[in-house]
Protein backbone atom coordinates (compact mmCIF):
# COMPACT_ATOMS: atom_id res chain seq x y z
CA UNK A 1 0.00 0.00 0.00
CA UNK A 2 1.16 3.44 -0.95
CA UNK A 3 1.98 6.04 1.74
CA UNK A 4 -0.81 8.15 -0.40
CA UNK A 5 -3.57 6.07 0.42
CA UNK A 6 -1.96 4.60 4.34
CA UNK A 7 -2.59 9.31 4.74
CA UNK A 8 -5.64 9.45 2.44
CA UNK A 9 -7.35 6.36 4.63
CA UNK A 10 -6.24 7.63 7.92
CA UNK A 11 -6.61 11.81 7.36
CA UNK A 12 -9.15 12.07 4.06
CA UNK A 13 -8.44 14.84 1.67
CA UNK A 14 -6.04 17.51 2.75
CA UNK A 15 -9.46 20.27 3.16
CA UNK A 16 -9.70 22.79 5.74
CA UNK A 17 -11.63 20.16 7.83
CA UNK A 18 -7.88 18.17 7.86
CA UNK A 19 -6.18 21.08 8.18
CA UNK A 20 -8.45 22.38 11.06
CA UNK A 21 -8.06 19.11 12.69
CA UNK A 22 -4.63 17.43 12.52
CA UNK A 23 -2.64 21.15 11.74
CA UNK A 24 -0.82 23.55 13.55
CA UNK A 25 1.17 27.24 13.30
CA UNK A 26 4.29 26.29 14.71
CA UNK A 27 6.52 29.35 15.87
CA UNK A 28 9.54 27.61 15.39
CA UNK A 29 12.13 30.35 16.34
CA UNK A 30 10.45 30.16 19.48
CA UNK A 31 12.24 26.88 20.00
CA UNK A 32 14.90 26.74 18.24
CA UNK A 33 15.96 30.41 17.59
CA UNK A 34 18.46 29.08 14.96
CA UNK A 35 16.08 27.98 12.79
CA UNK A 36 15.97 30.07 9.17
CA UNK A 37 11.96 30.76 9.19
CA UNK A 38 9.69 32.02 12.02
CA UNK A 39 6.97 29.50 11.63
CA UNK A 40 5.73 26.65 9.74
CA UNK A 41 1.96 25.49 9.27
CA UNK A 42 2.63 22.13 9.91
CA UNK A 43 1.24 18.32 10.61
CA UNK A 44 0.81 18.01 14.38
CA UNK A 45 2.25 14.25 14.28
CA UNK A 46 5.27 16.20 12.24
CA UNK A 47 6.24 18.42 14.22
CA UNK A 48 6.80 16.65 17.56
CA UNK A 49 9.05 14.48 15.51
CA UNK A 50 10.73 17.40 14.35
CA UNK A 51 11.14 19.18 17.39
CA UNK A 52 12.65 15.62 19.24
CA UNK A 53 15.38 16.17 15.79
CA UNK A 54 15.58 19.33 16.27
CA UNK A 55 16.70 18.75 20.15
CA UNK A 56 18.86 16.41 19.21
CA UNK A 57 20.24 18.04 16.07
CA UNK A 58 21.22 21.27 18.28
CA UNK A 59 22.74 18.78 21.03
CA UNK A 60 25.31 17.37 18.73
CA UNK A 61 26.07 20.74 17.36
CA UNK A 62 24.38 19.94 13.55
CA UNK A 63 21.78 21.95 13.45
CA UNK A 64 23.53 24.43 11.10
CA UNK A 65 23.59 22.39 8.31
CA UNK A 66 20.16 23.64 8.04
CA UNK A 67 21.03 26.98 5.73
CA UNK A 68 17.29 27.37 4.60
CA UNK A 69 14.06 26.28 5.15
CA UNK A 70 12.35 25.58 1.49
CA UNK A 71 8.69 24.88 2.40
CA UNK A 72 6.30 22.72 4.11
CA UNK A 73 2.86 23.33 3.28
CA UNK A 74 2.03 23.37 -0.66
CA UNK A 75 -0.98 21.50 -2.09
CA UNK A 76 0.63 20.43 -5.01
CA UNK A 77 0.53 16.89 -6.91
CA UNK A 78 3.97 15.30 -6.84
CA UNK A 79 6.15 16.08 -9.43
CA UNK A 80 5.23 13.93 -12.90
CA UNK A 81 2.77 12.33 -10.79
CA UNK A 82 -0.85 12.62 -10.13
CA UNK A 83 -1.27 12.18 -6.45
CA UNK A 84 -1.15 15.06 -3.67
CA UNK A 85 2.71 15.61 -3.06
CA UNK A 86 3.15 15.03 1.22
CA UNK A 87 3.66 19.18 0.88
CA UNK A 88 -0.53 19.38 0.53
CA UNK A 89 -0.49 17.83 4.08
CA UNK A 90 2.07 19.58 5.71
CA UNK A 91 3.82 16.16 6.70
CA UNK A 92 6.93 17.24 4.68
CA UNK A 93 9.47 19.97 4.51
CA UNK A 94 12.40 21.03 2.43
CA UNK A 95 15.77 22.35 3.77
CA UNK A 96 18.64 23.89 1.71
CA UNK A 97 16.94 22.91 -1.77
CA UNK A 98 19.74 25.12 -3.41
CA UNK A 99 22.48 22.30 -2.43
CA UNK A 100 20.58 19.48 -2.30
CA UNK A 101 18.52 19.25 -5.78
CA UNK A 102 16.13 17.02 -6.82
CA UNK A 103 17.20 14.17 -8.79
CA UNK A 104 20.54 14.73 -7.27
CA UNK A 105 22.60 11.57 -5.87
CA UNK A 106 24.56 13.19 -3.49
CA UNK A 107 24.36 15.00 -0.43
CA UNK A 108 26.09 17.87 1.86
CA UNK A 109 24.75 16.83 4.95
CA UNK A 110 26.46 14.98 7.22
CA UNK A 111 25.73 10.91 8.06
CA UNK A 112 24.97 12.52 11.74
CA UNK A 113 22.77 14.95 10.55
CA UNK A 114 20.65 12.40 8.38
CA UNK A 115 21.06 9.76 11.55
CA UNK A 116 19.72 11.70 13.90
CA UNK A 117 16.85 12.54 11.76
CA UNK A 118 15.83 9.25 10.64
CA UNK A 119 15.97 8.31 14.39
CA UNK A 120 12.75 10.18 14.70
CA UNK A 121 11.03 8.30 12.58
CA UNK A 122 11.43 10.75 9.79
CA UNK A 123 11.42 9.58 6.14
CA UNK A 124 14.35 11.46 3.77
CA UNK A 125 14.35 11.92 0.19
CA UNK A 126 17.91 10.64 -0.25
CA UNK A 127 16.68 7.12 0.72
CA UNK A 128 14.80 7.22 -2.52
CA UNK A 129 15.48 4.61 -5.06
CA UNK A 130 14.32 5.64 -8.54
CA UNK A 131 14.28 9.72 -8.26
CA UNK A 132 16.30 10.79 -4.99
CA UNK A 133 15.41 13.90 -3.11
CA UNK A 134 18.19 15.18 -0.28
CA UNK A 135 16.12 18.13 0.53
CA UNK A 136 12.88 16.14 1.30
CA UNK A 137 12.24 15.09 5.07
CA UNK A 138 8.62 13.63 5.68
CA UNK A 139 6.09 12.00 7.88
CA UNK A 140 5.56 8.88 6.02
CA UNK A 141 7.93 7.57 3.06
CA UNK A 142 6.56 8.23 0.01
Amino acid sequence: MSAYTIIKDKYGMPDVAYQSKYCTIWQVQEDFPWFPAEKIFINTEFKGKLFKAFTNLEKAGLHKEIKTFDGCYNVRAVRGKSVLSLHAYAMAVDFNAATEKLGQDRTNLSGQFVAIMKAQGIFWGGDYINRKDPMHWSLYNG
